[in-house]
């Protein structure tokens, strides 16, 4: 994925970007790059959203990241490991790309499991890092996975607290669709079953699920208190971004 493709993730050509004064800046991909030379995104979403692979598609790597305690000195990946299997996780590390540095990301991981403590975590870390002074220690975006292939439960647990409890202030939520192929197939599958030729079906899905999905799932955001500013809805080869 290149960087025409990741704008569409950090930013639509539409979306505004929001300062700590509410402020709005409507900015192209570079404009975007210079106001913000390291571009910081607090990556949030179950452990099978697909986090890592759209990391690095942003990035446009295969790579796995690079990973910064608090005193920017490597984490040993091999030493990650083994607490990531015990649940133990500092959101204040940064993960590098060495294909893109301009993106810093910090990972919600443990969050995920719903626990009061891991919730404050991530409320203060947002919340101190939104209001920074220095641009270079702001949280400028909050991206956050769905999976797509089940839609009907797009917010349970973790995710309705979120977007129900969870003040971003001037932090802008972007809801990604991930795994988006598979909900398409979903829809070519009922279509299939109502008796469309199987090519047909596909054709049709491939045309409407992008509006079906929006207006019979996405919604569900509409009830919420924080939704998130913009959506996208990521497939194999594209992120289609649905404003």
């Amino acid at each position: 994925m290149g960087d025409s493709q990741a704008r569409v993730i950090v930013i639509d050509r539409r979306v505004s970007l929001k300062n700590s004064h509410q402020h709005h800046y409507p900015m192209d991909d570079q404009q975007l790059r210079q106001r913000f030379p390291r571009f910081r995104v607090l990556v949030m979403g179950k452990a099978n959203a697909g986090k890592t692979t759209i990391l690095q598609r942003v990035c446009n790597t295969t790579d796995q990241p690079e990973i910064y305690n608090t005193q920017r000195k490597r984490i040993n990946l091999s030493a990650v490991a083994p607490s990531r299997e015990r649940g133990e996780h500092n959101i204040e590390n940064e993960m590098v790309f060495k294909a893109n540095p301009g993106y810093v990301f910090h990972d919600s991981r443990g969050f995920e499991c719903g626990s009061v403590e891991e919730f404050k975590i991530v409320q203060d870390f947002i919340e101190r890092r939104g209001k920074a002074t220095q641009s270079s220690q702001q949280l400028h975006a909050i991206w956050y996975c769905l999976p797509a292939d089940n839609a009907s439960r797009l917010l349970t647990g973790a995710e309705a607290r979120f977007f129900q409890e969870c003040d971003p202030g001037a932090v802008p939520v972007i809801a990604i669709y991930t795994k988006f192929d598979d909900f398409v197939l979903q829809t070519q599958q009922f279509l299939t079953n109502q008796g469309w030729d199987e090519d047909d079906a596909f054709e049709e899905a491939s045309r409407s699920a992008s509006n079906h999905f929006t207006e019979e799932y996405a919604k569900v955001f509409h009830t919420t208190r924080f939704p998130p500013i913009r959506e996208v809805q990521l497939q194999h080869e594209q992120g289609r971004c649905k404003v």
